[in-house]
């Protein structure tokens, strides 16, 4: 069921993991840390992660009635650097339910810059300290924005991704959410799994938007909001 246009990046061999994908040497994405159990927890130490980066609102962060009651180990450090604020009803009004799609970034970026810029300088910083993992809850949109911006910079590990690369990284999320729809027994609210058809037309609307969304940020613009944030944090 994987589509014949798109290259798909290595899954990571975490028990538990939903959506869980390695975009570089250290650097990995996946849903929701909830749905690792303890055995995958260890898995990902082993594979060398230290940091795993959540950028889900508060009130996202809980377990649900089939999560493991997994053990995090001491290595590993978890950090909550929320893109979103959940009290700014105009811009839930606007991407009711959720934000759901690649046209929903630039809304994201221009209401909560501040915010989008942290969680970027987080992940690069934690990705150079040592393993990172960055999540959302499907693991497709919220991390796709933020791993997607890190991935315009030309001074991280690697250098800045070309447009192949940023393809398999987003297509590897939206792949993996919709294969999570495919087995879980609960379904979700709003989404549902898309056949492999049209699955191929879905992903290639969102993967229009999401080249649309990269040409308009550049390396140069995504470090210039860097650096803005840094100068505001000091004065």
């Amino acid at each position: 069921m994987v589509s014949s246009t798109v290259q798909y990046l290595h899954p990571a061999d975490w028990s538990g993991a939903r959506n869980a994908w390695q975009v570089r040497d250290g650097l990995w994405r996946m849903g929701r840390a909830e749905w690792v159990d303890s055995t995958g927890w260890r898995q990902m130490v082993n594979d060398g992660v230290s940091t795993v980066i959540d950028v889900r609102t508060p009130p996202e962060i809980k377990r649900r009635e089939l999560d493991p009651e997994a053990e995090v180990p001491d290595e590993v450090r978890q950090i909550h650097v929320p893109v979103e604020d959940v009290d700014h009803e105009p811009f839930w009004e606007r991407n009711a339910p959720y934000p759901m799609h690649p046209d929903a970034y630039h809304d994201t970026l221009a209401t909560f810059g501040d915010r989008v810029a942290a969680a970027v300088s987080t992940l690069v910083d934690s990705w150079e300290a040592g393993g990172t993992v960055l999540h959302c809850t499907a693991g497709r949109d919220r991390t796709s924005l933020i791993m997607g911006l890190a991935l315009q910079l030309p001074n991280i590990p690697g250098g800045a991704a070309d447009w192949e690369e940023h393809k398999r990284v987003y297509a590897s999320g939206a792949y993996g959410i919709n294969e999570h729809h495919r087995t879980s027994p609960i379904p979700h609210p709003y989404e549902s799994y898309l056949e492999p058809e049209a699955f191929d037309r879905e992903l290639a609307d969102r993967l229009a938007s999401y080249r649309t969304f990269l040409k308009e940020w550049p390396g140069e613009r995504v470090q210039e909001l860097l650096e803005c944030r840094a100068q505001t944090e000091k004065a």
